[in-house]
């Protein structure tokens, strides 16, 4: 199972009502027999130790809407806040199970304990005698969390003011300035190992070269001054921009005025 950036619209949406838990659907898509998950949405539900209901033709219309945006979006499953598997959630689950065939079932700590927010992946297994009494037993999958490349800047820069209590500096010119000085220092290790397998001071590893190349394959060629004018094409286009946004601002507010006085 592999999840994207998902985790904050379950954690924004911790109960804090009569409610134990949070629950809602996941959508995403199949690959290879991986479940892919990208989007998420909470499902209104009341939850006693007596009975659990949900609201499922809410959960069915917006997935139904989610899908108009991106028809490439299913339902896969559903998450839940807290990392208790209860008598409960074999009910959630077999209403899942009515979506999809084989429903994902992800738990979040958003209690943090021992400061980690834990995440867990769950499918069931049918459990009983045939013809007899039946059940579920929820069974632990394994999971990978991958973002995309502007969130990984983002969350590293973050990372970096972890325990620091100075005031971040978000100034666009000077992070790209220090992801240009890593992307550099990075360039730097690669080409002392290519220096030390062609010395034969270190072994070739066919895997890591073929990586290596398909990198070299994706940097377009281009020439210096083709770049330049790249550049300076997108800083007039955004230039452009900020001066729109600058006169419909002073619009709104002479607009605004206008109303006050009549």
């Amino acid at each position: 199972i592999r999840k994207l950036k998902r985790r904050e619209a379950v954690v924004s949406t911790q109960s804090t009502g009569n409610n134990k838990r949070v629950i809602g659907s996941l959508l995403g898509r199949y690959d290879k027999g991986v479940v892919i998950i990208t989007e998420s949405f909470a499902v209104p539900h009341q939850e006693t130790e007596e009975e659990v209901s949900m609201d499922m033709e809410y959960a069915m219309r917006i997935g139904e809407l989610q899908k108009k945006v991106n028809t490439n979006l299913y339902t896969v499953g559903w998450y839940s806040s807290g990392i208790i598997i209860n008598e409960y959630s074999s009910l959630i689950h077999a209403f899942y199970k009515c979506q999809c065939p084989t429903p994902v079932h992800l738990t979040i700590d958003t209690l943090m304990t021992n400061q980690k927010m834990k995440i867990n992946t769950h499918i069931t297994l049918p459990i009983g005698v045939k013809n007899g009494t039946e059940g579920c037993i929820f069974t632990p999958v394994p999971y990978t969390i991958q973002g995309a490349e502007a969130e990984q800047v983002s969350l590293k820069f973050f990372q970096q003011l972890r325990g620091s209590k100075k005031t971040p500096n978000f100034n666009d010119q000077e992070q790209i300035i220090n992801c240009c000085d890593e992307m550099i220092s990075q360039i730097g290790v690669v080409l002392g190992h290519i220096k030390q397998v062609l010395a034969g001071e270190a072994p070739a590893d066919k895997e890591l070269g073929r990586q290596i190349m398909e990198v070299v394959q994706a940097v377009p060629n281009l020439e210096s001054d083709t770049i330049t004018n790249m550049l300076n094409s997108h800083m007039q286009d955004l230039l452009a921009v900020e001066y729109l946004t600058y006169l419909t601002r002073q619009q709104l507010a002479v607009s605004a005025r206008l109303n006050q006085i009549l």
